[in-house]
């Protein structure tokens, strides 16, 4: 059987309404057909045997009754997905599901790939579906399926980063007639004249992202010759840049759904690093290419950057455990959508794309003649002692210039240099891990305090600018003292971290003395 449907991402309930106004305009009628609750349990081996072999295999309960299915985990074509589905209910033993499958399709096709290796369950997805029928006659006469999916995945973490859980709404449409074409003009509408995002992952990816795993790193990547200290920095460089440019690529449906805040991050982080590490090796690369680069690059961090403030902002709200301060949480929820709605514009944006082709060619294109000529045989080794300890001696004097009296611009400042020096320990750390191993933890011990510094004083400004709304709209007391309670929170967090940064900045001091 294949699937052909169309996805969105959903967040602002006025969107619904918005989809459902465009498609009785676009001439479907339209009929409820009820809501449900259904449960997906996703399974594979130990070693990933149906991710490798190109397969999701999920077993989904709903009104007592098991179905088992193999889904295909390729075939976006822009906004329509066209996937290959095989399905078979369950004999009603589900202690070794889905190896307990009766003769059938799907037994025939996982004896095929696992044999006698075991599988278990991976996460878990639990569905409120509210279901529409869509019809349009005429010449070229449409059926779709329109399912709202209201989405919870719980999954048991596998790094200290994964969330565990991830909710999401999801609108699906799956066509019951019509081709792949058909409904990409359906989903062209629906972004078009309802500013719906196309969902770029499925349930089965954002499943793994919960879980703290990506789907390119379990399946492995190729092998490439290792790079030694002796081997030309040239070499490192480019690889270095091919690294960060596979993490912004990879992050950039994730980034662009906004589901997982972890996409955002590591999008953005690798966008600094390269724009880091190029402005870092200037001498090498060109002042014409780093500058090239450096403004896009910016542009696109500083984008980034809006989307996580708000989801750092959000979440230190709710940390407090302030109850009286839902009405500053819903306004932070607001802001957060704001930002993530204009991300996606961004990323979808033809602007975003040319810097990402830009890169590509770039990278592929590899050193230049002129580079080779003058930089070719200069070792990693060699160009770590010229570049670390120059860029240690310049940390060093700017955090020893910083006392009790010193304002929060100069400690966010150092925070700027400390991280790009970060940066650059991870790079020559890439070849060289042992020699700048402690030094490299000693720096993120430092990044910590005065990250903690410098989120606590844009929480508190947030919550100052907050406040003068609240004012001019001659809100009630409850809600300016509890915005009040908030921000002596952040106050009592500035002084913390402003303190924890004299013992932390004497440790690191001893350290590298």
């Amino acid at each position: 059987m294949t699937e052909i449907e169309a996805k969105f991402i959903i967040r602002r309930p006025e969107q619904i309404d918005a989809a459902l106004r465009v498609l009785a305009a676009g001439g479907f009628g339209i009929s409820p057909q009820g809501e449900s609750t259904h449960i997906d349990r996703y399974y594979d081996t130990a070693n990933w045997s149906l991710l490798a072999a190109g397969w999701a295999c999920r077993i989904r309960r709903r009104h007592g009754h098991e179905k088992v299915t193999l889904k295909s985990l390729h075939g976006a074509d822009r906004n329509v997905h066209v996937r290959s589905e095989i399905s078979q209910d369950c004999d009603g033993s589900d202690s070794k599901v889905p190896l307990s499958l009766a003769a059938g399709p799907v037994r025939e096709k996982l004896d095929g790939i696992l044999g006698d290796r075991p599988v278990a369950q991976l996460f878990c997805v639990t569905t409120r579906r509210t279901v529409f029928e869509l019809e349009r006659p005429g010449p070229r006469p449409m059926h779709i399926e329109l399912d709202l999916d209201e989405c919870r995945i719980d999954a048991e973490k596998n790094t200290e980063k994964a969330t565990g859980v991830l909710q999401f709404t999801e609108l699906e449409l799956e066509s019951r007639s019509g081709t792949a074409a058909d409904l990409e003009s359906v989903a062209a509408l629906l972004c078009d004249e309802a500013g719906l995002v196309p969902a770029h992952c499925s349930k089965f990816e954002r499943g793994l992202q919960a879980a703290g795993l990506e789907m390119d790193a379990l399946l492995g990547k190729s092998q490439v010759a290792a790079i030694g200290e002796d081997d030309p920095v040239l070499t490192l460089l480019f690889r270095y840049f091919q690294q960060q440019l596979e993490i912004i690529r990879r992050q950039h449906p994730r980034a662009l759904e906004g589901i997982d805040p972890e996409g955002v991050h590591q999008m953005r982080v690798a966008t600094r690093r390269t724009r880091a590490i190029m402005k870092a090796f200037k001498e090498m690369l060109g002042d014409a290419t780093v500058a090239r680069f450096n403004a896009e690059l910016r542009w696109l961090a500083r984008n980034l950057g809006r989307a996580r403030d708000a989801d750092v902002i959000e979440r230190r709200a709710k940390e407090t455990g302030e109850t009286d301060a839902a009405h500053y949480m819903r306004f932070l929820e607001q802001e957060t959508v704001a930002a993530y709605e204009h991300l996606a514009d961004v990323l979808q944006h033809e602007r975003c794309a040319a810097l990402e082709n830009d890169l590509r060619q770039f990278v592929s294109a590899g050193p230049t003649d002129a580079m080779r000529e003058r930089f070719g045989d200069l070792s990693v080794a060699e160009c770590a002692r010229r570049y670390i300890h120059p860029a240690l001696a310049r940390l060093l004097a700017h955090g020893n210039a910083i006392d009790a009296d010193a304002p929060a611009r100069e400690l966010h400042r150092l925070r700027i240099e400390a991280k790009r020096f970060r940066y650059l320990l991870d790079f020559f750390g890439t070849v060289q891990a042992d020699e700048w191993a402690q030094l490299t933890e000693a720096v993120k011990n430092l990044q910590d305090v005065l990250g903690e510094h410098q989120d606590a004083i844009t929480a508190q400004a947030h919550l100052a600018d907050y406040m003068a709304t609240l004012t001019d709209a001659g809100a009630g007391s409850d809600k300016l003292l509890s915005t009040a309670q908030l921000m002596h929170a952040e106050a009592e967090r500035i002084a913390a971290s402003r303190q924890q940064f004299d013992s932390t900045w004497s440790d690191f001091r001893k350290l590298v003395a």
